[in-house]
């Protein structure tokens, strides 16, 4: 708990969203307890891409779960890696957070790629995007991408593994980016696992040419059934967490049932130097 309250910043050092260029409005970014998102519905991601993209303006799309903000909130280098970004909600427990602060969300502004992977790929298929995806292993990688294009005809997307030299500006990433930008990619995939896929896409992002990237976690690793996913009314009900910690108690007992505590306390101290910084005012 010491190391905790040592390497997290307390809310004074929170970043806000930076200025939002046209068309990007579509997504109203907000700011609480020493972090930022850009909560949005399935229709209003598609809609902040289909913009991105008509008009060549670089996007970087992160997300926010319960485990991200408790890697946010004790790893500084990641917090630097947020900023810049837009930030999608993919935990429930994160809406459930901005509600008791009164922020005007619903469980629909909650976005699990998912659920948001294949409405993301027939909206690249109907306008001829191509779309490169890097992570996971390639046998994975391979069947995924065998499945989107069953279930989406029209689309033209490629992509490399995950297993490469990853440091900033190294031979191997250089190569990969390569191969991105030939493609001619509107739409970028990465998939590493945080904080791998921040680190990576902070320091090449410059040299990406597709206008909107996205980090996307272990995506296609559910796209192509390597690994299970959960009932669709348990990610409504904020318990895909309960079937993946069943799954796998050895992986996620330490991430479901430790860090929430843990992030609990941060979270609490954060709202409370907030106060005591308005009532000094």
């Amino acid at each position: 708990m010491n190391r905790i309250m040592a390497t997290s910043d307390p809310v004074k050092t929170q970043h806000s969203p930076r200025p939002q260029p046209p068309g990007s409005e579509i997504l109203t970014p907000r700011s609480l307890l020493g972090f930022f998102a850009h909560p949005g519905t399935l229709e209003e991601y598609l809609a902040f891409t289909q913009a991105a993209v008509t008009q060549n303006r670089q996007e970087t799309v992160l997300y926010h779960n319960l485990h991200s903000l408790y890697s946010y909130f004790t790893n500084k280098t990641l917090r630097e890696h947020y900023q810049d970004c837009t930030v999608l909600v993919d935990g429930m427990p994160v809406i459930w957070l901005m509600q008791l602060m009164k922020i005007p969300v619903s469980r629909r502004h909650r976005l699990t790629y998912v659920d948001f992977i294949l409405p993301l790929m027939q909206l690249a298929g109907g306008n001829g995007w191509h779309v490169f995806h890097v992570g996971q292993e390639g046998s994975v990688q391979e069947k995924a991408l065998a499945i989107v294009r069953e279930e989406c005809p029209r689309i033209s997307i490629s992509g490399h593994d995950g297993y490469f030299d990853q440091q900033p500006q190294c031979a191997e990433s250089l190569a990969v980016i390569k191969q991105m930008n030939e493609a001619n990619s509107q739409i970028v995939l990465v998939g590493f696992g945080a904080p791998k896929q921040e680190a990576w896409l902070h320091a090449h992002r410059h040299l990406i040419k597709a206008p909107i990237v996205f980090t996307c976690g272990a995506c296609m690793e559910y796209v192509a059934g390597a690994v299970r996913t959960p009932p669709r009314w348990m990610g409504r009900m904020g318990l895909e967490w309960s079937f993946r910690l069943l799954e796998n108690p050895k992986r996620f007992a330490f991430r479901y049932l430790v860090e929430p505590v843990l992030l609990g306390a941060i979270l609490v101290r954060n709202g409370l130097s907030s106060v005591l910084r308005r009532n000094r005012v």
